[in-house]
């Protein structure tokens, strides 16, 4: 849920939309669509009876689970952070594009992807369920 309310709160304060890339009523659109698809799916196959405490699948050493966790706020802060650097290259009320340069963009071309795909392999590692992995194909 903290991933979801962050992206919400990224889209309402942190992206600059323009319309001819991004009409206004195409966010409440994808909202639903992450929410509705991927919130959906990943709760499902996480929250299933198979993962009920006391089963096989749901037992993991509590390192494990703090590790994982801890790998996931490092790469949500981390995305975060790329997004903020990124609003930052654009004047609002402008299209002027400049080239990204700090944390993150020195190691890889879209560093908020490569966070946002470290989050999810944490999430993966974490719940021990393929639908992240798809969710990684359909939302990001």
């Amino acid at each position: 849920m903290a991933h979801f309310l962050k992206r919400e709160i990224e889209t309402l304060f942190v992206h600059r939309f323009s319309h001819g890339t991004m009409p206004f009523m195409n966010v409440f659109k994808n909202s639903f669509h992450y929410h509705a698809l991927s919130g959906i799916n990943l709760a499902y196959w996480t929250y299933g009876p198979w993962n009920a405490s006391g089963t096989l699948s749901s037992e993991r050493p509590e390192w494990y689970i703090w590790a994982c966790t801890a790998v996931f706020v490092y790469a949500q802060i981390s995305n975060f952070s790329t997004h903020i650097t990124l609003r930052n290259l654009r004047p609002p009320g402008t299209r002027v594009r400049k080239i990204p340069y700090g944390y993150g963009f020195g190691l890889v071309s879209c560093p908020n992807y490569f966070f946002e795909t470290i989050a999810w392999i944490s999430i993966c590692a974490l719940t021990k369920s393929y639908a992240v992995y798809d969710k990684q194909n359909v939302s990001t």
